[in-house]
């Protein structure tokens, strides 16, 4: 009796183990990673944003907006880091000098790391020159050579990070957001996370100087799903939403002026978007269109809304790393 117990319970045992590495390969295979490989992608997108401004005693909008129409994002991906440097080139179309709207600047900076279910970004981000795109609703009379009324002095600088972590451990967003994976299967996850920021607007207004200094504390809920539409193609809803708090402070600075006002407001945010993905082991590409909004009202129940519909493109590549990043790499 106690010899047929022991055979059964080795032979239960075995099934168990048996069962987890067939699971665990399943999981490996269902799941591409190409962290191994250096991943170099090309982003070009219209993700610059606009800034609505609404006093709710008259209902108009003050429309600040860039110069400039369109974003280049260079990203290069190895191991668990993701590094990318965006900016606005005079030969993409819509970022050409212009008289009339004066000269915008744009550049940012980001960095991604993976460990784990965690991803952790960090950006630094700067804009200048803005001009009003409905500068008719508050000056009729401007001349034709100069339709618009200009901020080019006005500049925005941000500091900013977030913290998320996927809930569903077989979901890969490095797959839907990053390209650094593959996934092989339909699967979804609820993915919270925390954002935090530090943003500064200054403009010289020449008889004063105004700078205001916002930080932001957010927590969302996003949700992603993967749809493998074929072997090479997946198609990727995504949505969220969340709330957070803004403390606000905004000084002026002048000969016969100085005043200072702080304030801490609620903030609502919301977005969404879908995106057509195409992967092979070298090569990749897609694209995406998103919808993203950032609301509050300030202390004298103007409202502030800061939206954008945009739409990207990547085209990407993946090849073997030089053997000294390879070397510096594998030390850590």
């Amino acid at each position: 009796m106690y010899y047929n117990s022991t055979h059964s319970f080795l032979f239960v045992f075995l099934v168990m183990v048996f069962n987890i590495s067939l699971a665990q390969q399943k999981d490996s295979t269902a799941v591409i990673s190409y962290a191994e490989k250096m991943q170099i992608k090309l982003n070009v997108d219209s993700h610059l944003e606009n800034y609505y401004i609404t006093n709710s005693d008259d209902e108009t909008d003050l429309n600040l907006a860039l110069n400039n129409d369109l974003r280049l994002t260079v990203l290069l991906d190895y191991k668990i880091f993701s590094f990318s440097y965006s900016f606005t080139p005079d030969f993409l179309p819509g970022n050409h000098g212009d008289d009339e709207k004066g000269e915008s600047s744009y550049s940012d900076f980001g960095i991604s790391l993976f460990p784990g279910q965690f991803v952790q970004q960090l950006t630094y981000q700067r804009m200048k020159g803005f001009y009003v795109v409905n500068s008719d609703d508050f000056a009729s009379n401007l001349p034709e050579d100069n339709p618009y009324l200009l901020f080019p002095d006005l500049k925005r600088t941000y500091y900013g990070g977030s913290t998320a972590y996927i809930l569903n451990p077989d979901f890969s967003i490095e797959n839907l957001v990053y390209q650094r994976e593959w996934q092989r299967y339909n699967a979804g996850s609820f993915v919270p996370r925390l954002n935090y920021s530090y943003t500064e607007f200054s403009n010289d207004f020449e008889d004063f100087k105004g700078k205001e200094k916002d930080f932001d504390f957010s927590l969302d809920l996003n949700y992603y799903y993967n749809w493998v539409l074929a072997e090479k193609f997946n198609l990727s809803p995504y949505a969220y939403g969340g709330l957070g708090t803004r403390i606000e402070n905004y000084k002026q600075r002048g000969d016969n002026l100085n005043e200072e006002d702080k304030n801490t407001y609620f903030t609502q945010e919301y977005g969404g978007g879908l995106q057509l993905g195409f992967n092979t082991d070298t090569f990749l590409m897609g694209a995406r269109v998103s919808y993203k909004s950032l609301n509050y009202k300030n202390a004298n129940d103007i409202s502030i809304q800061n939206d954008s519909w945009y739409g990207l493109f990547f085209i990407g590549y993946r090849l073997d790393p030089p053997e000294n990043l390879k070397r510096i790499a594998d030390k850590y």
